[in-house]
């Protein structure tokens, strides 16, 4: 009687899944009694194992194996398998998100190309989008937009078959808007703000920032800096809080300025300014008693209004603390990053501005600085939406505070972008013999 042989558990496995005429070599299986392989087979049941519940899966996934390890398609699965290896290193390389962003950035290529493959192509579109990590959903979603593209829309869709989507005379106001001298040294998104509180337009300020950098209108945003800690506080009411800084300016014909301004917390309305030649503590009193006499009726008694400076000679001074003890109101001046944990940057916020947008393009000299302050201290106050209110000014926040409780009706927009995108016609644009 010959020995028993003992067969690897694998080689069993292999038969109770149907793989061995894939895994396993004529020659070895040949030598097996059928017997014994019929028993591997039958007594092989998925409910008497842990994780059965996920077999219909795990079919799914072990016919598509069978499918690759066909002997039949060995010049694809070589192929494949370079390929593989190629994306691979790809994605080593250049790192996974940003590939899988490119994909989706030029999705309507992959679509065009996946759907104009060669019938001699050895792959399953399937295969192609499981190897691009393309979800079947995602993939169908893209195929809809490529079958109704049309190039007159920015969101290269059909405007009937999607009609949500921004419409040209939309469009035509984005134009009109980033284009006007009066907006010329705001944001972007202040320009938005003030077209959503004008009643021109409906589009979100991510879709207006994506068409801007579409036509050209503006440049892509750079990456966010890491950004730091400094932190602040939020106040409830104007004149709550003041914030107090001095920056200094160097025109063309090389003077320097020193601009003193007084900042409120809540509206981020400037409430007081003075520009000088020299770096004074009577100056930096005159202009908080500037903004005191603006804001406060000095008549009234009780008041009381925080003061954040940051700690330069100029803010902390006997000058400074004589009129803190003498004035009309009860101020209570913090150092920023020692009496409070805070930074002062609420004051240093228009000076960016200031510079960045107003006084970098122009070459201003010192007979003109007064004039180039006075017209930024107005855009700044009066027309230009602020950042931290979206639509309103810092000066209609301050006069109203409730304004920020209320949004601008965009209702009207929405029903003739709808109507617009339903009613356009492609054949309006076809040239006429």
């Amino acid at each position: 009687m010959g020995k028993y042989k003992k067969y690897h558990s694998d080689v069993k496995v292999t038969y109770a899944l149907k793989l061995q005429d894939e895994l396993l070599p004529n020659k070895f299986t040949s030598q097996i009694p059928n017997s014994t392989t019929s028993y591997w087979k039958d007594n092989e049941k998925p409910e008497r194992y842990v994780g059965s519940e996920f077999a219909s899966n795990i079919q799914t996934n072990l016919n598509d194996t069978k499918v690759f390890l066909d002997p039949r398609v060995h010049f694809g699965k070589e192929v494949f398998i370079q390929m593989a290896r190629f994306y691979i290193t790809i994605l080593n390389l250049i790192g996974k998100e940003r590939v899988f962003a490119s994909i989706v950035k030029n999705k309507n290529v992959i679509v065009q190309l996946l759907e104009n493959l060669n019938h001699n192509f050895p792959f399953e579109k399937k295969i192609l989008l499981l190897f691009l990590n393309i979800s079947q959903h995602r993939y169908s979603m893209w195929l809809g937009v490529h079958a109704f593209a049309c190039d007159k829309s920015l969101a290269n869709t059909c405007f009937k078959k999607r009609p949500n989507q921004v419409a040209l005379f939309e469009i035509e106001v984005l134009k009109k808007y980033m284009n006007k001298k009066s907006h010329q040294f705001w944001s972007i998104g202040a320009i938005w703000g003030k077209a959503v509180k004008d009643g021109a337009i409906s589009m979100s300020s991510a879709s207006w920032y994506k068409y801007s950098k579409k036509l050209g209108l503006s440049e892509a945003r750079k990456p966010k800096k890491k950004s730091r800690k400094k932190g602040s506080l939020d106040v409830d009411r104007p004149n709550h809080t003041w914030h107090m800084d001095v920056s200094q300016y160097k025109t063309m014909d090389n003077v320097k300025f020193y601009i003193y301004t007084v900042v409120d917390n809540f509206s981020r309305k400037i409430v007081s300014h003075h520009l000088s030649r020299k770096l004074s503590a009577q100056i930096r009193v005159e202009s908080l008693r500037k903004g005191i006499l603006n804001e406060f009726n000095i008549e009234i008694k009780g008041q009381h209004l925080d003061l954040i400076v940051d700690g330069g000679s100029e803010n902390n001074n006997h000058t400074v603390a004589d009129f803190i003890k003498n004035c009309e109101i009860s101020i209570q001046k913090k150092i920023a990053l020692k009496d409070v944990t805070f930074s002062n940057s609420i004051v240093e916020g228009p000076y960016k501005i200031m510079k960045s947008y107003y006084f970098r393009k122009k070459e201003i000299y010192a007979d003109g600085m007064q004039k180039e302050l006075d017209f930024f201290i107005n855009d700044y106050n009066n027309l230009k939406p602020c950042h931290k209110h979206k639509f309103f000014t810092p000066y209609e926040v301050h006069l109203k505070p409730d304004i920020l409780e209320s949004k601008p009706i965009i209702s009207n927009c929405n029903e003739a972008r709808l109507e617009a995108n339903r009613n356009y016609c492609c054949k309006l644009l076809l040239p006429t013999n």
